[in-house]
């Protein structure tokens, strides 16, 4: 499997109000290639409404002399996966969140806290509160409660159970 990423044009700093940030592309193409049944290419741009890069497109291309495109082949895909690792691996570089970490160890922990959920809802996660405590390499059980206290401490916003928000 080959993923390539693409910056599109302009970029979005999300962090915490008051806290450290990080700079992101508003929009993204990433194109997986020479995997077993189909080539995808995905679009991605910034929705400030959910606050994350929002998948606008998908295109999927039978390889030579493969399956034809179905949506259960599309299925069997793990896109959001395979996109959420790409992103992290393209924007966090070689040293992933343990990085992120070490880069903002001036700041207060719990603004940290808050731009990795908020990082991590930006990229994708389907558990940001999780990746919030993994990158301090603490039981994902913790996370909840670290987010919580950023949401408290006005760093995150208000949000519905079971959804992130990162607006």
């Amino acid at each position: 499997m080959r993923i390539d990423i693409t910056p599109g044009r302009g970029r979005i700093t999300v962090g915490p109000p008051g806290g450290p940030t990080e700079t992101i592309p508003a929009s993204v193409t990433v194109a997986i290639t020479d995997t077993y049944p189909y080539d995808v290419e995905a679009r991605l741009e910034w929705s400030s409404t959910v606050g994350k890069l929002a998948v606008r497109k998908v295109c999927c291309t039978s390889l030579p002399g493969g399956v034809d495109v179905s949506p259960i082949g599309i299925a069997r895909i793990a896109l959001r996966d395979t996109v959420q690792n790409a992103l992290e691996t393209e924007y966090l570089g070689g040293t992933g969140w343990p990085g992120l970490l070490d880069k903002h160890s001036a700041h207060d922990p719990l603004t940290v806290d808050a731009l990795i959920y908020l990082l991590a809802v930006a990229f994708q996660s389907p558990r940001p509160t999780a990746t919030v405590a993994l990158a301090r390499g603490l039981s994902p059980a913790s996370g909840p409660k670290r987010v919580l206290a950023a949401r408290k401490a006005g760093l995150l916003p208000e949000t519905e159970p079971g959804k992130p928000a990162g607006a």
